[in-house]
């Protein structure tokens, strides 16, 4: 009796109750949704908003205000007020993360009866594929606001080093790096299992490198245009696996597994054509395209940014344009470039020769194996354990203006 009410003190006090794992883990979601209600709570007072407004809004704005042209375009630099947002937007990516899985994933898999390992590729796949679509659709946009298309290939080099990008342009890196930042925390919250965690982190620690690399060497027209094709890609992949998981219940359904089928032959051919062309691109622009404004050694400049309008005034003030276009930093970058596209067409010839023996090895299996009543099939999926479980899987890891892929 003593313990039982010692046990409900427990639980029911406050500071142990939050801290408490379980707890934290079903409201992750909710915990990240109240801290960022918080902070914008803080840009209505007036004390607090200039400082909680930097969680939400581009900073560093390089923007030149005259009276010629009294609506330019605004153009942003980075810099270490980039931090704030990057925290606000990673606790974003977590609440999405948990909305996209309890209204949509948790659902579907209960349909799915899949094994634990299975489940495991599978909310993978969900959660990967909702982010590269919308990658794919920012890019896209930002293609044809920014005329990437209309001003050919030479667009991706010109007037490099930049003074600043566009807003949604800066949107769009933070966006990327919250996201892959979030995965860590995300190895805990989801109860990643501890086979399947080293491959996560390689992937995600490679995605947030190349990306930040990218961000900070202003390499930022070819980062956007190699990433929207390899996540163009990993869409045909994962979408792939996705129709696959779904066949796998469906054992008498031709459509399903036709159409995973389908899916798994496009991103074949797309896999291929999609490497090379980030190959050509990056020889492109790193070989020929910067080497016509090349300089000797990285330089920090300081620029003056004049800002005219009718109620401040006159406001004169300076920003840092690094310039990292060197003949070693150009040799490097398309280095790692190739070796990263090299070694994810490695894994991909080799996840075809593993899937070809596989195939080879269960065919004569199969022939020989008597028939298993339609009952026991069935048992057979309720539990997740369907026999012609041969899982289209490959992990795909690229990124940035310096790809990557990702390996389960």
């Amino acid at each position: 009796m003593e313990d039982h009410r010692m046990n409900y003190l427990h639980e029911q006090t406050f500071p142990f109750f939050m801290l408490n794992q379980e707890y934290l883990i079903q409201n992750h979601g909710d915990i990240a949704c109240g801290i960022l209600m918080l902070v914008a709570l803080g840009t209505v007072i007036q004390a607090t908003s200039p400082y909680c407004t930097a969680f939400f809004g581009p900073r560093h704005n390089v923007t030149t205000f005259d009276s010629l042209n009294a609506t330019p375009a605004p153009l942003f630099n980075y810099g270490y007020k980039d931090l704030a947002m990057l925290f606000s937007y990673t606790l974003i990516c977590i609440t999405a993360h948990a909305i996209w899985q309890e209204y949509v994933l948790d659902k579907l898999y209960k349909k799915l009866h899949l094994s634990k390992s299975k489940n495991a590729k599978f909310f993978e796949s969900g959660q990967l594929i909702l982010f590269y679509i919308v990658s794919v659709l920012w890019g896209i946009m930002l293609f044809n606001e920014e005329s990437y298309f209309r001003s050919g290939l030479e667009y991706l080099w010109r007037d490099y080093p930049y003074t600043g990008m566009s807003t949604w342009t800066k949107l769009y890196f933070i966006v990327q790096l919250a996201y892959w930042l979030h995965n860590f925390p995300e190895l805990y919250l989801q109860k990643v299992r501890k086979e399947d965690m080293p491959a996560r982190i390689v992937y995600t620690s490679l995605y947030l490198i190349t990306i930040l690399y990218a961000y900070l060497t202003r390499f930022w027209r070819i980062s956007l245009v190699l990433l929207t094709i390899h996540y163009l890609i990993e869409i045909f992949y994962h979408s792939s696996r996705l129709a696959h998981f779904y066949a796998t219940i469906k054992t008498g359904s031709a459509t399903a597994k036709s159409m995973s089928t389908y899916l798994f032959k496009i991103w074949n051919v797309i896999f291929v054509f999609g490497r090379l062309a980030s190959v050509v691109l990056a020889w492109l622009t790193f070989w020929f395209g910067l080497k016509t404004s090349s300089i000797n050694k990285i330089t920090f400049t300081t620029a003056p940014v004049t800002n005219t309008n009718e109620n401040n005034g006159t406001l004169n003030e300076s920003i840092i344009i690094s310039n990292f276009n060197t003949p070693a930093v150009r040799l490097f970058t398309l280095a790692a470039t190739g070796v990263l596209q090299f070694w994810l067409v490695w894994n991909f010839i080799q996840f075809h020769m593993r899937r070809r023996r596989e195939q080879r090895n269960t065919r004569p299996t199969a022939m020989a194996s008597p028939k298993v009543p339609n009952k026991l099939k069935q048992k057979g999926l309720t539990n997740g354990k369907s026999e012609n479980d041969e899982t289209v899987e490959q992990p795909v890891l690229a990124v940035s203006g310096h790809s990557n892929k990702k390996s389960n």
